[in-house]
């Protein structure tokens, strides 16, 4: 039998590289793998279903889960997780001296629904009280599946030639949620901070005490493709774990440094020692606080229109 072509678009990380170098080969299947942006790979899988398999926003994989009729399937193997108390900033004339300063203010993000957005909110509004209606939510685009606002709350789109890093910067927003740094804060501008400095302080202190590592994207297979090839789920899966596995194995060889960070072999001893053996997992049991805790926020953010069992995110050949 002749091997299952799958065109598969996935970003630039080292847990994918195997994948593209064909060290790993997922069983019965000729993998073309593409390199692309995670935000181009979203929005052409979201609006055209174009690629048989790729990375996906979590945040849109759980309104699309949420509405009973997704196009995907998806798979518990995350190559993107990232910690997001760094993105918070504030104008300095705004106010914001803490996080529960937030409320009331007018806050500006790329869009809502993103999952750094849904991270962030989310762990705002549990641990610092962040009330969402009480925001003017202001967005630079809009969501690229239509996800609709919580109940009460209120947002508009910035006009053309507006962008975040100029409205905060000028008061114009009091502050922003944004993965990326903002040009004005690269640049110095003292008009603007983070709202928690020592960012990375709060975020060890976030793992510590909820021992959660939030999950940014997970992979999924488009379902007209799954329902033709039900095994092709578990081999692209066990693919997956088994490249993720291989740069690990590169990141911990000590004779020659995978990656160009001078003191690697002291930063995994500390990861190793905070995350354990095992400290970027796969699989939906190893996740499951985590995405339990994900679809809490989903539905309090109006991802969802009700909490989602996360067995319901996943094919079943691939939720262990």
């Amino acid at each position: 039998m002749s091997a299952l072509p799958i065109t598969a678009a996935f970003g630039d990380y080292d847990r994918i590289t195997p994948l593209r170098t064909a060290e790993v080969v997922p069983a019965g299947i000729d993998l073309r793998l593409l390199t692309l942006s995670p935000t181009d790979i979203f929005r052409r899988m979201c609006q055209g279903l174009e690629f048989d398999a790729s990375e996906m926003s979590m945040g849109a994989h759980l309104y699309l889960a949420g509405t009973g009729d997704s196009p995907f399937v998806g798979m518990p193997a995350f190559p993107s997780r990232a910690f997001r108390h760094s993105m918070v900033y504030a104008n300095v004339e705004a106010g914001i001296d803490t996080p529960a300063d937030l409320n009331g203010k007018r806050i500006a993000i790329r869009e809502w629904g993103m999952t750094a957005v849904v991270w962030i909110v989310g762990i705002l509004a549990e641990e610092h009280g962040l009330d969402i209606a009480s925001v003017d939510w202001v967005a630079a685009i809009p969501p690229r599946v239509p996800i609709p606002m919580p109940q009460a709350a209120r947002i508009r789109y910035m006009q053309p030639g507006e962008n975040l890093s100029d409205l905060l910067d000028a008061g114009d927003v009091d502050a922003a949620l944004i993965h990326h740094v903002p040009a004005c804060f690269a640049q110095g501008s003292p008009r603007v901070k983070r709202v928690f400095p020592d960012y990375a302080a709060a975020e060890r202190d976030f793992h510590a005490r909820t021992q959660l590592h939030p999950i940014m994207h997970c992979a999924v297979l488009r379902r007209d493709v799954y329902e033709r090839n039900r095994w092709a789920l578990r081999s692209l899966y066990d693919a997956l774990c088994a490249a993720k596995d291989h740069a690990a194995r590169e990141i911990l060889e000590t004779g020659t440094l995978s990656s160009m960070i001078p003191f690697l072999p002291h930063v995994m001893d500390d990861t190793r020692a905070a995350f354990g053996d095992d400290w970027w997992p796969y699989g939906l049991e190893a996740n499951r606080t985590c995405l339990e805790r994900m679809t809490r926020y989903a539905f309090e953010q109006a991802l969802t229109p009700r909490v989602l069992e996360v067995e319901e995110l996943f094919g079943d050949t691939v939720r262990g």
